[in-house]
């Protein structure tokens, strides 16, 4: 059985030296992905286009998605692997992944590190990316959060087949240019996802002071369980990690070389709160916490106290919990 709409010239002539750059199928992760480029600063750009090189792009993510799903359906076999690259210097619209396709790439491939833009405006209580299933990787944008939602937002609902387990977010700005509210949500309980190298700043909502870079939402299934937050920087912000109303939080999660800022244009009044938690077991180390390392100060450790690791952290040493050498000792009291 032939692939649909799968041009068989290679991505570029085959050249010395570079490995599998004349492979039919062009730049792939996995044998049994494709490459779809999505460019709407083309000048002949269209969701129309099969998109499988820079010269016939796609003009929108979703309509790459959805051709995604449709190459899938067609052939009746996973494409997982595959990549949508996206040169574009701006996107504007509220994508969401199904579950029906997992364990892809979406690549943001501008000129510099916070472009391309990814922005929701026309829909502005919509996430800029829903992400409904396994193993997908978002690397390579500046997400420009609505002011009613979020940059990205992982589900994970059972009854509704959304399972956004796995999800890796990295090397990413969230820029909230004062008024976007998240800039990662998580709904329901998403397990082994990993945020590393991003950039979190000026998420702020005017009113309440309720936004945040990284949300847990109330709702009625279990805790996000064994995820990673790794290696970010978390700047001017209402709120940098945590929940409403302490409702809900991490569980055996890692927290790790992060960059937690005293806030210049906004000083948050929460940094890092994971009461939430039903279950705690969560690693808190290696993190440079700006402010007053007390939980006045926005710092809370889960409720299972003893089931805490907060060792390591480099703080002002002033209260009891941070030794003489600025290191952490005790989870914040």
């Amino acid at each position: 059985m032939g692939l649909p709409q799968v041009r068989q010239e290679p991505w570029y002539p085959g050249q010395l030296g570079v490995r599998g750059s004349d492979i039919p199928l062009g730049l792939r992760w996995d044998s049994s992905g494709i490459v779809l480029y999505v460019n709407p600063d083309a000048n002949n750009d269209s969701d129309g286009n099969d998109g499988l090189d820079t010269q016939d792009p796609l003009s929108t993510i979703q309509g790459a998605v959805t051709r995604l799903v449709a190459h899938q359906t067609a052939i009746g076999m996973s494409l997982r692997g595959s990549v949508i690259v996206c040169s574009g210097l701006a996107y504007d619209e509220a994508v969401t992944i199904p579950s029906t396709i997992s364990d892809c790439k979406l690549v943001g491939s501008g000129p510099s590190y916070n472009l391309p833009h990814w922005a929701s405006t026309a829909v502005n209580t919509t996430p800029c990316l829903t992400i409904n299933a396994e193993g997908w990787v978002v690397e390579g944008f500046q997400f420009n959060p609505p002011a009613l939602s979020a940059g990205i937002r992982v589900n994970w609902f059972p009854a509704s087949s959304f399972v956004a387990h796995q999800t890796i977010i990295r090397n990413n700005m969230f820029a909230g240019g004062w008024s976007g509210l998240y800039g990662v949500e998580f709904v329901g309980a998403p397990a082994n996802v990993h945020i590393l190298d991003n950039w979190f700043l000026e998420m702020n909502n005017d009113v309440d002071t309720t936004a945040y870079c990284i949300f847990v939402s109330e709702c009625g299934t279990a805790n996000p369980y064994m995820c990673e937050i790794a290696r970010n920087r978390f700047s001017d912000a209402d709120n940098y990690i945590g929940n409403l109303n302490h409702a809900h939080g991490f569980n055996m999660s890692l927290f790790k070389d992060n960059v937690f800022e005293d806030g210049v244009s906004i000083v948050p009044t929460t940094f890092l709160d994971l009461r939430g938690g039903t279950l705690g077991y969560n690693i808190v180390t290696g993190n440079y916490f700006g402010g007053t390392y007390t939980q006045a100060g926005g710092y809370y450790a889960n409720a299972f106290t003893p089931n805490n690791c907060w060792i390591g952290n480099m703080a002002e040493p002033t209260p009891a919990q941070v030794a003489d050498n600025g290191f952490t000792i005790a989870v914040p009291v």
